[in-house]
């Protein structure tokens, strides 16, 4: 007979280990019933994640002061760059 030596233990998004007993109790104990219902044209709405366009990994030099502004505003600066230059593309676009 062999042991299973196999964690349970389950890597949380704070990079911490739960075990799952302590994960299941945790789900619990959380309080659903403010969640509102989907409607049906929710679903009509929504967007599949296949229309949302595809990243690109590139270099960019960017000056520094430039640089040293988005990092200033905390965590995620990178989205942040990329929300402002999406801001631009969808302003020239709509402008045409």
């Amino acid at each position: 007979m062999t042991e299973n030596n196999k964690s349970t233990a389950i890597q949380t998004s704070d990079g911490l280990e739960q075990s799952q007993p302590d994960l299941l109790a945790k789900e619990k104990t959380i309080d659903y019933s403010d969640i509102p219902e989907l409607s049906d044209d929710w679903f009509l709405r929504a967007k599949r994640a296949a229309h949302v366009p595809g990243k690109k990994q590139v270099s960019l030099r960017i000056d520094e002061d430039i640089l040293e502004f988005f990092k200033q505003q905390g965590s995620r600066y990178q989205t942040k760059m990329h929300a402002v230059l999406r801001a631009y593309v969808d302003g020239v676009m709509s402008a045409k």
